[in-house]
């Protein structure tokens, strides 16, 4: 099955039930719910597997919860139906769909869209039924709060990495705060590892990728990172950060 027959309310297998609830309690808005509350999302979860470039989700079509399990998701804002721009880039870990409320919805311009960047295993669950679970338990929506306002915080930070300054300085504070965000040691790699191309980050910064290429090229001059297939190794944080605050 592809994601989107999942998606749409297809019976999840246990195999997938445990690996949900696994990723869920690995986010805190969720890590502490007990067993009972659990059960109740659980029930009303399924699990999306999606490949490059497969829309994940939009705020036009029925209103969910996400969980990021692995890969990421590219945030594209779309206005009037036809212009898009990236956003964001969120990754593993990452819950999203709690922003928006239906008085919103009257008067907004534009809508988002989600869509995988990679390949992507996305958590669904409805949106009211979450928040059914959530009001029967004010001590769950404490901690979901702390998550969401820290997450708020994390895509904040990101988007002024991408937007303020040179393209000097925003390619090098992108990739530190994605790599503090999302990086993994990988095999004996002492480096952070983030699966991203060069057309993603250009994406991202909305650049060309022979602009990110050229920059790529110095950050592993200096020994900040090394480049592979669809690979970005942070070699040196403090390099990196060092060189975000040089840039003009």
């Amino acid at each position: 099955m592809n994601g989107s027959e999942q998606a749409t309310g297809a019976t999840i297998f246990s195999d997938d039930l445990v690996l949900v609830e696994r990723a869920l309690r690995l986010t805190p808005g969720f890590a502490m719910w007990p067993s009972a509350a659990m059960q109740q999302v659980l029930a009303i979860s399924t699990l999306g597997r999606y490949s490059r470039g497969e829309i994940i989700a939009s705020e036009e079509g029925p209103k969910e919860i996400l969980a990021v399990v692995s890969g990421y998701i590219v945030v594209e804002r779309v206005q009037a139906a036809v212009h898009r721009s990236v956003v964001a880039l969120l990754g593993p870990g990452y819950v999203l769909g709690f922003t928006r409320s239906p008085e919103d919805e009257e008067e907004a311009s534009h809508h988002y869209c989600f869509r995988a960047l990679n390949d992507t295993v996305v958590v669904h669950m409805p949106a009211a039924q979450v928040l059914k679970v959530l009001d029967e338990d004010p001590v769950l929506w404490r901690d979901m709060a702390k998550m969401l306002l820290k997450q708020v915080r994390q895509v904040f930070e990101l988007l002024l990495s991408q937007g303020i300054g040179s393209f000097q300085r925003r390619i090098a504070a992108t990739i530190e705060r994605l790599a503090l965000l999302y990086g993994r040691k990988v095999g004996g790699e002492t480096g952070l590892c983030l699966r991203l191309t060069q057309e993603d980050l250009a994406a991202l910064l909305q650049v060309t990728r022979q602009s990110v290429n050229k920059e790529l090229a110095q950050l592993a001059a200096c020994g900040a990172i090394s480049v592979s297939y669809k690979v970005i190794t942070v070699l040196d944080i403090d390099a990196l950060k060092k060189r975000a605050m040089q840039a003009p």
